[in-house]
């Protein structure tokens, strides 16, 4: 098959690579469009060391085959999903993933758009409903409770800031270029403060004081401190960005405040509660089907190896709003 396969930082096409083996519960996927994430660019730089060649964890696609004891799908079913960050991805004209961690694609979307979606999605939905442990159905407990989303307009941000509106939260969203704020506006943020500026002040300014939950997807040591003066006792903070740095959770013991990470690719490295990826991704292709989620913006090019180049510099510049994709279908 043919596949983009990177080496020591290197990308390159070839087009003899192996098709995967099935395990018991995979399925075999046509890739039809593949989305880019920031996971993206750090695998295939080589600064995450992960046992794989193919790269991309995003797709929507055609099932081909299934495995020994699959039995959630049939060939020909359409699907979109994320995989795993330890088996070879998306970027590639058949992917292998396990049944069921992947779900019937939008029907509303074409598969350039749908692929856009699932990482992203998933990521938003478990730090919001799994981590901070907002219930998605319980709107009137949830009135009046404050969520600050830095950054709001990147992939995640998108999706954080919709379904927490949806949950009936108040969206404090951050953005810090006239395009970047306009298009958190246009997806139904609250409030829109500039993260390249001191945040307390403008919170203040908005009669916002302190808040209830801060869900983090940029460098988690940068804003710490300011997080910490600016969550409310009891409150939550999320974050989905690893740092080099050490963060100092005493801040937080006085106010007795929580903090935990959110990762979604950790349900596929160590194997646990791989269904319930399933029925999130379910649940979001419904809400974009009945038009009660929007998705943000999305970029895409020709599957081409030199397309792919250019969108992972895209992604690397930091600068893009909304998503990218990589597509096989006709333009």
């Amino acid at each position: 098959m043919q596949a983009f396969t990177y080496s020591n930082g290197h990308l390159s096409e070839t087009v003899d690579q192996p098709v995967p083996d099935l395990g018991p519960r995979d399925i075999l996927v046509k890739v039809l469009a593949a989305g880019l994430n920031p996971v993206d660019v750090m695998v295939t730089a080589g600064s995450i060391p992960v046992p794989t060649q193919i790269a991309g964890f995003d797709a929507v696609g055609i099932v081909e085959a299934v495995g020994s004891e699959a039995n959630m799908w049939k060939i020909g079913d359409k699907i979109y999903g994320s995989g795993s960050v330890i088996r070879n991805g998306t970027y590639a004209e058949k992917w292998a993933v396990d049944e069921r961690v992947v779900a019937k694609a939008p029907t509303s979307l074409s598969a350039a758009d749908g692929a856009s979606v699932s990482l992203v999605a998933l990521t938003a939905w478990e730090g919001l409903f799994e981590q901070i442990k907002i219930d998605p159905d319980n709107i009137k407990a949830n009135a009046g409770k404050t969520l600050l989303v830095l950054p709001g307009a990147g992939g995640t941000g998108s999706y954080i800031t919709q379904f927490a509106k949806m949950a009936g939260l108040t969206v404090i969203a951050t953005a810090s270029r006239p395009e970047s704020q306009e298009a958190v506006k246009q997806l139904g943020a609250d409030h829109v403060i500039n993260h390249r500026e001191p945040l307390k002040p403008q919170l203040e300014a908005l009669g916002i004081c302190e808040l209830d939950y801060i869900y983090n997807a940029y460098k988690t040591d940068v804003y710490w401190d300011q997080y910490a003066d600016i969550i409310k006792p009891k409150g939550h903070i999320v974050s989905i960005v690893q740092t080099p740095e050490k963060i100092d959770l005493s801040r937080l013991f006085m106010k007795i405040g929580s903090f935990s990470w959110a990762f979604m690719f950790s349900k596929t490295m160590y194997g646990f509660e791989l269904e319930s990826q399933g029925r999130i991704l379910t649940r979001v292709a419904k809400l974009i089907d009945e038009g009660k989620i929007k998705i943000p913006s999305v970029e895409t090019k020709t599957w081409s190896l030199d397309n792919l180049r250019e969108l992972l510099a895209m992604q690397e510049s930091g600068k893009t709003i909304g998503k990218l994709t990589l597509t096989r279908e006709q333009r």
